[in-house]
């Protein structure tokens, strides 16, 4: 059975296309739900019109099902209310970027 960890290192490894950094760096998962057999995760946006957002809920959905047994639902999604602010990075991406 995955564990929230070795999801969120999976998802470590989805990038956003357009920023080129880890959706895990960026603060982009919002929840990770896990069931008996089945993934529930929330992303946000990094802007209400994310204009990658359908490959980001690709890319997160197979990273996903690479650690998760055969047969489980995985489902991806965005939480299109919740605003992103870059107070959600890493520490490190923070002083990366110079905020």
């Amino acid at each position: 059975m995955p564990t929230e960890d070795t999801l969120r290192a999976a998802l470590h490894t989805v990038a956003d296309p357009e920023l080129v950094e880890s959706i895990v760096e960026l603060g982009l998962v919002k929840s990770i739900a896990i069931g008996e057999t089945r993934v529930d995760v929330v992303l946000i946006p990094t802007s209400a019109t994310c204009p990658m957002g359908e490959l980001i809920i690709e890319d997160a959905t197979s990273a996903l099902r690479t650690v998760c047994p055969p047969g489980w639902i995985v489902q991806v999604e965005f939480d299109w209310d919740c605003a992103w602010h870059p107070g959600r990075m890493s520490p490190a991406l923070r002083e990366r970027f110079g905020w």
